[in-house]
């Protein structure tokens, strides 16, 4: 009975994996298609602007990044291999032609940049920020990617990573369960009876 239900538990983590690895494939592919048609719709854009947002929402978030200091386990953000990012995640709202658009707009900021840091981290919801804008082929004025070729290949690598998942867990699916045995002592005893 045991041995029943480690094995369906075992089934039920390889179905999973399968379907992460398959989200993994699918999402890699999706990016990359979204990219490349914003990309082609900024390349060929008859009109690229830059207009004043103002944030209706912002978002922070931190992450110190770099070398651990040698001798103990704290970073050293004093360090010049040592920084902190932060990632600012705005909901804007910008007029262009007398028509009102919404979108996203993210930036990120490091320490060693001060004073972009600083101009980031004083906005509040209500202030007004430039945006670059363009309009996209069905007339709409979108606001331009600036980490467009950064998230390209971070598609790019989810593909060859859930393939790689996708196929473990197939070959886990396929494999013949072996029985368990007592190990060496077992086949030593066959041996020595042929």
């Amino acid at each position: 009975m045991n041995e029943k239900t480690a094995r369906k538990k075992i089934d039920k983590y390889a179905i999973l994996g399968l379907f992460i690895g398959l989200g993994m494939i699918a999402a890699g592919i999706a990016g990359i298609v979204t990219s490349l048609a914003a990309a082609d719709d900024y390349d060929n854009s008859t009109d690229i602007r830059t207009v004043d947002a103002v944030i209706e929402t912002i978002e922070r978030s931190e992450e110190v990044i770099g070398e651990k200091s040698k001798g103990n386990n704290k970073l050293m953000v004093d360090n010049i291999n040592t920084f902190l990012e932060t990632l600012h995640k705005m909901k804007v709202s910008y007029v262009v032609d007398g028509k009102t658009y919404r979108g996203r707009y993210n930036v990120t900021t490091y320490s060693d940049s001060r004073e972009r840091d600083q101009f980031y981290h004083q906005l509040k919801a209500g202030d007004t920020i430039p945006v670059e804008v363009y309009r996209s082929r069905n007339g709409e004025y979108k606001i331009a990617d600036e980490e467009g070729p950064v998230n390209f290949l971070l598609y790019c690598a989810a593909i060859p990573v859930g393939l790689v998942i996708t196929a473990a867990m197939i070959c886990d699916m396929v494999r013949p369960k072996e029985e368990p045995t007592n190990g060496k002592k077992k086949k030593k005893q066959q041996g020595k009876q042929r």
